[in-house]
């Protein structure tokens, strides 16, 4: 990861991503703390999302409304997406 001093906040995201490559940079910027900015690959979005609590709060209503029997199995849904409903 390279070090990138900007010392202008008026740089466009455009120049950091440019800068960034693909491990991503550590900004330095005056009167402010160090930020990270990491390129979005698979891995990451899976840490992030795997983390989350809105994530993790939905996969958990979700789960307690399939152990009540509130879902659609797949054959359902295909037998409603055909346009004769058969």
């Amino acid at each position: 990861m390279t070090r990138q001093t900007v010392t202008n906040l008026m740089t466009p995201i455009g120049d950091v991503l440019a800068a960034m490559g693909t491990d991503g940079v550590l900004l330095d910027t005056v009167g402010h703390d160090p930020v990270a900015v990491l390129p979005l690959d698979d891995e990451l979005i899976d840490y992030l999302v795997e983390r989350s609590p809105r994530m993790i709060a939905e996969c958990r209503r979700l789960r307690r409304e399939m152990e009540a029997g509130d879902f659609v199995t797949h054959e359902e849904v295909m037998r409603l997406a055909t346009p004769t409903g058969n």
